[in-house]
């Protein structure tokens, strides 16, 4: 019986993330999305409670995948530079991607009327770089990193790795980097970020 719930909940998304690419969060109801799955409103209250929720379960899974590949990159025994360059070489990998920049621009676009940015920040970026700031914690108490704030710590490693892409790639200045170009300014972005926390 869970397998089935499981499977009608995946089926719910499904349908949901073709209509909201095609229409937007906006012109999304929870009639159209019942129309098409072939059921009623109250199933898909059964699964979630609003459709601002399908709608960040939707972008998670849509997205979720690769920020998945960036936190794997945290492996503990191994050199703290090189384990943070691959981080910062696999994450902006991902937020150049085409799709990672339209569930972006989605989400932030509905941010202020809505609880999706909230939904989606704990569900998704809170929770892998709260997985960073643990590792840096770590290196802290191996004397790799001086003493600091965890978090506060995994939030600049990220802005700085953003730095010379993001705003770039948000407004369409840019639509993407060559391998090399990341390589580059990722040794940049860490480069400064040990500086800042050299023991």
């Amino acid at each position: 019986m869970r397998k089935k719930s499981e499977e009608r909940r995946q089926a719910i998304i499904d349908v949901a993330a073709t209509i909201f690419n095609e229409t937007g969060f906006e012109r999304t109801s929870m009639s159209e999305i019942s129309t098409r799955l072939g059921g009623s409103k109250a199933t898909l209250y059964n699964y979630f409670s609003s459709k601002e929720e399908i709608f960040v379960e939707t972008m998670r899974q849509q997205i979720g995948q690769h920020y998945e590949a960036v936190f794997e990159q945290l492996v503990e025994n191994d050199d703290l530079r090189l384990t943070l360059q691959r981080l910062g070489t696999k994450y902006l990998q991902v937020i150049l991607m085409p799709e990672v920049v339209a569930v972006k621009r989605q989400v932030l676009s509905h941010a202020e009327r809505w609880d999706i940015g909230k939904m989606l920040y704990e569900r998704g970026p809170k929770a892998g770089w709260t997985r960073v700031a643990d590792f840096l914690k770590k290196a802290m108490d191996k004397q790799q990193l001086r003493k600091a704030d965890g978090w506060v710590a995994a939030l600049q490693l990220r802005g700085l790795v953003e730095s010379e892409w993001m705003e770039m790639r948000m407004l369409g200045v840019v639509t993407g980097a060559t391998p090399e170009q990341i390589k580059d300014s990722t040794e940049r972005a860490i480069d400064a970020f040990m500086r800042i926390y050299a023991p």
